[in-house]
């Protein structure tokens, strides 16, 4: 009997892959990012103090504050129109595009064993059918009495099976 497990284990192995690849590469710019901000943020925070201090006996205080204000804000923008432009690698879509491929490759032979196994199921109701009405042309006995035979016992179905195969 056609059993679809393996391939929908297979795809599932396959979805789990794609979402470990994308946690793994997230989790790894994520850490990243946090170290850099983390330093960047340190030394902004020198950079304004003593641009402060220098702009402060120039200008007095409230001057001061006022540029700094204003450069700060220049930089924020500049930095966040930097970090909205993401673009992956080469590697990056390579390793992206196999996961996909395989996780499409899995549920195209998903499909394809249900569809057999749909196949296989109308042949056997469609025999039943003609032998309850009287006419075995499309079911032979024969097949029918190895199929219950092959129903009873799980070491006749290792023998029977193969030899009612019809792919």
């Amino acid at each position: 009997m056609l059993d679809p497990t393996p391939n929908m284990r297979r795809l599932a192995e396959a979805e789990l892959l794609r979402a470990e690849i994308e946690a793994k590469r997230f989790a790894r710019r994520a850490t990243w990012l946090g170290l850099g901000a983390l330093f960047v943020t340190l030394a902004i925070i020198m950079l304004v103090l003593a641009a402060y201090s220098a702009l402060s006996q120039i200008y007095g205080p409230a001057w001061a504050a006022a540029i700094m204000g204003g450069v700060l804000v220049v930089l924020a923008a500049i930095a966040l129109l930097l970090g909205a432009s993401r673009k992956e690698g080469r590697a990056a879509r390579l390793e992206m595009e196999l996961a996909n491929r395989a996780v499409e490759d899995a549920r195209r032979e998903i499909r394809r064993d249900f569809e057999i196994l749909e196949k296989r199921l109308d042949e056997l109701s469609m025999g039943l059918l003609g032998l309850v009405r009287g006419s075995a042309q499309n079911l032979p006995i024969l097949t029918l009495i190895l199929g219950a035979l092959a129903a009873l016992s799980p070491a006749l179905r290792r023998i029977i099976m193969p030899f009612l195969k019809k792919d």
